[in-house]
């Protein structure tokens, strides 16, 4: 076998590999994408360097208290998933680096984790938001904003019972 032959085969396993790997982040991004109830995405890396590694653990740190998942993945990987369930993003929204917040639980509090997070990031305010999805839907940053000053689950849970039992305290 030449030397061409052999740099031909290396090339086609590589390039097999290669779309495996694309094939199981697909797989993974379409799993994260049903159970999710909400999805965030975000440009990690700004104007001036990105969000270190040490800053990206800390946030997933925050994120998986909040039963989140925090995935950098590739804009042509993230377009065809939310394409399958026809979710199409705004011109630009995925264009350059992008990070997309998966929200499991409360999506109250996975919206909030990312934007107080973003708050604390000084000078550049990473991760940036550049648009959510909920229930099939896309959110302006206004929508995600007021979602995030919603309280959390379990505080709505704790006033609907206090409201169900004031009429008995009252007695």
């Amino acid at each position: 076998m030449s030397g061409r032959e052999e740099g031909r085969e290396t090339l086609e396993i590589m390039n097999a590999q290669n779309l495996q790997r694309k094939a199981e982040s697909l797989e993974h991004l379409r799993e994260c994408l049903k159970k999710a109830s909400i999805i965030i995405l975000t440009d990690y890396r700004g104007q001036a360097g990105g969000l270190t590694v040490k800053a990206i653990t800390e946030l997933r740190g925050k994120l998986r208290e909040c039963d989140g998942i925090y995935k950098i993945a590739k804009n042509t990987l993230i377009r065809k998933a939310l394409s399958e369930i026809n979710i199409e993003c705004e011109a630009g929204t995925l264009e350059g680096p992008t990070a997309v917040v998966f929200g499991m639980g409360d999506p109250a509090a996975a919206a909030k984790a990312v934007l107080e997070f973003a708050k604390t990031q000084k000078p550049n305010g990473l991760p940036v938001v550049k648009g959510a999805v909920m229930d099939n839907r896309l959110l302006s940053i206004d929508e995600l904003k007021a979602i995030a000053a919603l309280p959390s689950i379990e505080v709505l849970r704790m006033q609907l019972l206090g409201l169900m039992l004031a009429p008995h305290l009252a007695c």
